[in-house]
């Protein structure tokens, strides 16, 4: 009887930590950060390298730091730029994240 009710103790612990675990991972941005990361996608778009700074300024992270972890339509912050052809900013960002010179040119 002991045993089995350790079990049930154990089991009960569990769940209750992988739920804890859930929820805590489901949580989403403040509404303040997410509006500043779309603004810096929109600012890469531009091609506006003080559009750039000013968005990467508002979000108070470095540009290294957004450039590990926001996806903007699916791409990395560089690629995104390159896609839209706004090239001012690509050579700004790659600059900032010390992207090699390479990353930049075509390759065949």
């Amino acid at each position: 009887m002991f045993m089995s009710r350790r079990v049930t103790q154990l089991a009960l612990l569990g769940i209750t930590l992988s739920l804890t675990a859930t929820v805590a991972n489901a949580a989403p941005y403040p509404k303040h950060v997410e509006k500043n990361l779309i603004a810096v996608c929109e600012a890469i778009k531009s091609d506006s390298r003080l559009r750039l700074h000013r968005a990467v300024k508002a979000t108070g992270f470095k540009m290294r730091y957004i450039h590990e972890g926001l996806v903007c339509n699916g791409q990395d912050m560089l690629t995104f730029a390159l896609t839209h052809n706004a090239s001012k900013n690509a050579q700004l960002i790659a600059r900032r994240i010390n992207a090699s010179p390479s990353v930049l040119t075509a390759k065949r």
